[in-house]
């Protein structure tokens, strides 16, 4: 059995046993990273992940696998067929990227896309240290990480506010101090107003911290002068 298992971790041809094994090693990560993004409730789960990760190392098997089959064959290349998966996959992580009035999301979802078709051609590879270190260090990174960010407060997510004044010379220092009481921070901001009606609206790009309670920020702006309604928009 232990020699068995020594020439499946060893064997650098691509045979029935070798194949099956790199496919199911590429199975279980891809099911470890999918079922922290399936957690999470990202778009792109357990089964997204499973199959980006598995078809990555059979993309891999096949690239070595026809040089090894067809010695004479002019165009083996064994990278060519990896390198296009790498491309293909960057389309796949496009689509995970949603992108709205003001805010980007998906970009760590589409991050781990490619990640993980990276672990998948290493597994098929036959780079089995290689590839578990980095499945390790995905995990980490998309556990731990998060974690550290919510201490020091360096996380949120990106929002537009939009305040409405019965003034068409609203208070600004007044306005600013009342935002960030909120634990929102002013990225920039544009002002309109109208003469006529005596009126003004300003719009904010703010990061919105995880720990901000909407409420405080509603509660705040209402005690401001002037301010009619105001509109917190992703």
């Amino acid at each position: 059995m232990t020699e068995f298992i020594d020439n499946l971790l060893s064997d650098v041809e691509i045979d029935l046993q070798t194949s099956i094994f790199r496919l199911i090693m590429s199975l279980m990560i891809g099911i470890i990273i999918g079922a922290e993004r399936q957690i999470r409730r990202r778009d792109a789960g357990l089964r997204t992940f499973t199959l980006i990760c598995v078809g990555s190392t059979g993309a891999m098997l096949i690239s070595i696998w026809i040089p090894q089959t067809y010695p004479n064959f002019l165009n083996g290349d064994p990278g060519r067929i990896a390198a296009q998966v790498l491309t293909g996959i960057g389309f796949l992580g496009a689509g995970a990227i949603m992108r709205g009035k003001g805010s980007v999301q998906g970009l760590t979802t589409a991050a781990c896309i490619w990640q993980t078709s990276v672990i998948g051609l290493a597994v098929g590879a036959g780079l089995y240290s290689c590839a578990l270190v980095a499945t390790a260090l995905t995990i980490f990174l998309l556990v731990t990480v998060e974690r550290f960010e919510r201490r020091l407060f360096i996380d949120g997510a990106n929002r537009i506010l939009v305040i409405r004044c019965s003034s068409s010379t609203p208070d600004f220092d007044e306005l600013r101090k009342t935002i960030l009481m909120s634990h929102i921070v002013i990225n920039s901001f544009t002002f309109s107003v109208d003469y006529e009606k005596e009126s003004s609206s300003i719009t904010y790009k703010v990061t919105v911290k995880t720990n901000a309670p909407h409420l405080e920020l509603c509660k705040n702006l209402k005690t401001c002068k002037s301010v009619t309604s105001f509109n917190l928009m992703e």
